[in-house]
């Protein structure tokens, strides 16, 4: 018979081992530790201590380790917490964590109790990775397990290389690259993400997640470490996370298991590092590699950019060549003032008339730039390729329009600034000499002008010292565009020999660069619109003093 609690005891221990300090966890770990509390004192929450004690019995018999307090958590949250319709309180996961902590062992572990000893008939579980190997990895754990113990399992499994089937319940463990194709329509009970960092969309992820519903508590896990792909699909999860902790989500049944140093100067101190990976303690052959990583990674930039990427879980955010550091372009996700009635100026970058254009409108209030934008792309060039980044949700947010016609009219990209014109006084706009005189005739028809906004070495090196620093200090704001940020991503340095610079895309097909672009050419001009002011009692105070004889 299921017993009802309302509290556990591996969830007591992992929090009382929190907070007297015996772990040593990230913020995001405490705030997580909160959350589920909030859960167990909702009264349509219910503990199920028998499924508990069962995964965690079986596991530690069979596998060869014994389960972390970390992972005991882990387990009763993902196996022990009911609403009072038997739905899960928890049904998807997120186990973010430095390299080496044990998460695909774990993972075999999950797969095993899941497949046979959670008792639901055809629970398949789809384990997904961007490379085979990856995927088979806790596959493998998982057959070698059995393979250990096959006098007892031969009865209960049928195993091969690609498949593992538990005779009573139907349920199959599978292994499968990121190949979106080969997955649309299967009944997975859980599907698995390993290394999450190399998804720079969730295009694939939607597809494999497609089939979730058919059978009864459906999951998904996410298991990684970071990496080097930004605004793609893990940033997306994290910040997800941060909401789901914050309470900006409410109704969320997301278990954001978050570990990562709080800040990049931790890794200077050792004890710190269990933040990231929370075996590492019970793991001294770990600690001692992580030690001579640690080491030479003082005269080397390269190890230092793996080490605290893969093990802390701080990705670098320093790029030589970039326009500006990651947590600078992120900085601009602020939200954009009421500019209702300010001057501007216009930037367009138009260069083919079958693929992206950018444009926006930039001001300039209370000592920040604001930068407006809208991006317009000609459904052709999204059937020649697929570009890493979201565009469905850009769409979705405003930020993007799909033109269907044979080319971009200038008709559509002048109606684009008569429609804003209505809010705010464009005082002119700027565009790239490639396609001006295309442009020229259509604007004036609408009553605008069009100046030349000039490209390459001088002009670029002329706006350095200002992009630098708008950047550097936090002074540019566009919202929480993706597509702005996917744009200045994508956009380099390249210095010559004598000290200049030219703003260079860094890769020519696939990685657009419009929308940054566009704002180069508007900033060409900004000299020339008034900056506001926000009105406070001390503007005013100032405007009297002003004006008093």
């Amino acid at each position: 018979m299921m017993i009802t609690k309302k509290s556990n005891v591996h969830i007591e221990n992992y929090i009382a081992a929190v907070r007297s300090g015996e772990v040593v966890v990230s913020k995001d770990i405490v705030a997580l530790i909160e959350l589920v509390e909030k859960k167990l004192m909702q009264e349509n929450v219910w503990i199920d201590e028998n499924a508990i004690e069962e995964a965690i019995e079986s596991i530690e018999k069979y596998f060869p380790f014994k389960l972390f307090i970390w992972q005991k958590f882990v387990i009763t949250c993902m196996f022990g917490l009911f609403y009072d319709d038997n739905s899960l309180v928890f049904n998807e996961f997120l186990l973010y964590m430095g390299r080496g902590a044990g998460k695909n062992a774990f993972l075999a572990a999950l797969a095993f109790h899941m497949c046979g000893k959670q008792g639901i008939r055809g629970y398949n579980i789809d384990i997904v990775a961007t490379s085979e190997k990856q995927a088979k990895t806790s596959f493998n754990d998982l057959h070698d397990v059995l393979e250990d113990h096959w006098k007892t399992f031969k009865k209960h499994f049928k195993k091969t290389l690609q498949v593992i089937r538990h005779i009573k319940t139907k349920s199959e463990v599978s292994f499968y690259t990121n190949n979106a194709k080969t997955k649309d329509g299967f009944r997975p009970g859980v599907v698995v993400f390993d290394e999450i960092h190399a998804y720079e969309t969730e295009d694939n992820i939607k597809v494999f997640t497609s089939g979730l519903g058919k059978v009864p508590r459906a999951r998904r896990i996410y298991l990684t470490t970071d990496g080097n792909v930004r605004d793609g699909f893990l940033d997306q999860m994290k910040e997800e996370a941060e909401q789901v902790l914050l309470g900006e989500i409410s109704n969320s049944r997301l278990f954001p298991f978050i570990c990562r140093l709080d800040d990049p100067e931790e890794v200077n101190d050792k004890r710190m590092w269990e933040k990231a990976n929370p075996s590492l303690m019970h793991l001294p052959d770990l600690m001692l590699e992580m030690e001579l990583e640690y080491d030479r990674m003082q005269n080397r930039p390269s190890a230092k950019i793996e080490f605290m990427t893969k093990r802390m879980n701080q990705p670098s955010q320093l790029s030589a060549d970039g326009v500006a550091d990651w947590d600078k372009i992120v900085a601009t996700n602020r939200p954009l003032p009421d500019l209702k009635g300010a001057e501007c100026i216009g930037g367009i970058d138009y260069a083919d008339t079958r693929d992206f254009v950018g444009v926006g409108l930039l001001f300039k209030k209370d000592g920040k730039r604001y930068w407006k934008h809208h991006t317009f792309i000609n459904h052709r060039s999204l059937k020649l390729f697929n570009y890493a980044v979201d565009i469905e949700l850009a769409k979705e947010q405003g930020l993007v329009t799909i033109i269907y016609e044979e080319t971009n009219k200038p008709e559509i990209i002048a109606a684009w600034f008569a429609e804003q014109s209505k809010y705010y006084r464009i005082k002119k706009i700027a565009s790239d000499l490639m396609r001006i005189n295309h442009l020229r005739e259509v604007f004036q028809s609408y009553g605008f002008s069009l100046d030349i906004a000039r490209s390459g070495t001088v002009t670029h090196t002329k706006l350095q010292p200002t992009i630098e620093e708008m950047f550097a200090y936090e002074n540019i704001i566009w919202g929480n565009d993706l597509m702005m940020r996917w744009y200045t991503r994508n956009t380099y340095v390249q210095p010559d020999g004598k000290g200049n610079i030219t703003y260079e895309k860094i890769e020519p097909k696939m990685r657009k660069t419009d929308g940054f672009f566009a704002l180069l050419h508007a900033l060409q001009f900004e000299l020339e619109i008034a900056e506001t002011s926000t009105i406070t009692p001390e503007n005013v105070a100032k405007a009297f003093k002003t004006y008093s004889y």
